[in-house]
């Protein structure tokens, strides 16, 4: 079993090499991509070099504007250096620059080496639902235009939603086999128009790809569905998001959590593999002990 780490990030250089020493083995290859709006030399000071670590070349950086299309190119552009590259995966494992596993590397690998397709998908998006995500998909947006904050105040226009698939929202952060991955990138090359619809909706990376997926003969093994759920109250009050523990439910606090170390307790009693959100000043102790718990 080969795996495809594929890694976002934008800030924290520190925590993202600690973050790939710590998925860094035989089994994986970790592909990352930094956000063309920082200096990646930064990064490269502090990313360990190794073969099996590949940072992608300047012309493949995306300048990356929370809430555009830009997030799903760069999530593209991985996939595309994963699947071009000289080796195939069984698993393609999405993580953010934020994250830190908190299962060991061979249960990580268990997991991997099945027929789950690690996704949470939490609604559809369209007017019968009367859900307030539908306005991410049934509005023109612009954030990734030049003067956002002059952008997010054009006044709202409506337009017709994609009606060729039916369109979900979840947890921008997964974890996919191989032919679910095979299936997403056929899909999208043979429908251009499914691509420029979300290039004017609103965190098109929560819908993108989980859209494709729910239509697809995978969306039996979606680990996280909540059209699937026995009791819907108690699915969202689950921190569990795929194969990521991301806490959106405390109060208080701006979300999702930043973790320390009072979530260690919470982070080792799920059946989660990663988690996020991790800052570098708040999380530190607890990278240490889940350092010390999961070990390499």
């Amino acid at each position: 079993m080969m795996a495809a780490i594929l890694i976002m990030a934008h800030d924290q250089p520190v925590h993202l090499a600690k973050l790939i020493e710590s998925l860094r083995c035989d089994w994986t290859r970790i592909f990352i991509h930094i956000d063309r709006k920082v200096d990646a030399a930064e990064f490269k000071k502090c990313i360990p070099k190794h073969k099996n670590i590949i940072i992608l070349d300047d012309k493949y950086r995306i300048r990356v504007n929370w809430g555009g299309f830009s997030m799903v190119e760069a999530m593209l552009n991985l996939l595309d250096a994963s699947i071009n590259s000289k080796e195939r995966f069984d698993r393609f494992c999405f993580l953010s620059g934020s994250d830190f596993p908190i299962k060991p590397l061979n249960h990580i690998k268990t997991c991997f080496d099945s027929e789950k397709e690690f996704m949470r998908v939490d609604r559809r998006l369209d007017a019968s639902c009367n859900n307030s995500h539908y306005k991410n998909v049934c509005y023109l947006h612009f954030y990734d235009m030049p003067l956002q904050k002059i952008t997010r105040r054009i006044p709202r226009i409506p337009r017709k939603t994609y009606d060729k698939i039916k369109l979900y929202h979840g947890c921008a952060w997964w974890s996919l086999t191989e032919d679910c991955i095979k299936y997403i990138m056929k899909f999208i090359q043979s429908n251009n128009d499914y691509t420029a619809f979300h290039k004017h909706t609103l965190c098109p990376d929560e819908i993108f790809f989980h859209s494709i997926v729910k239509s697809s003969p995978f969306a039996a093994n979606i680990t996280h569905d909540f059209e699937k759920a026995n009791d819907l109250n108690s699915y969202f009050d689950l921190n569990e998001h795929g194969c990521h523990y991301i806490d959106w439910n405390v109060k208080g606090v701006t979300l999702p959590k930043v973790l320390n170390e009072s979530d260690m307790n919470n982070l080792l009693r799920s059946e989660a593999l990663f988690s996020r959100k991790f800052r570098e000043n708040d999380s530190g102790n607890l990278i240490q002990l889940l350092e010390k718990a999961i070990g390499k």
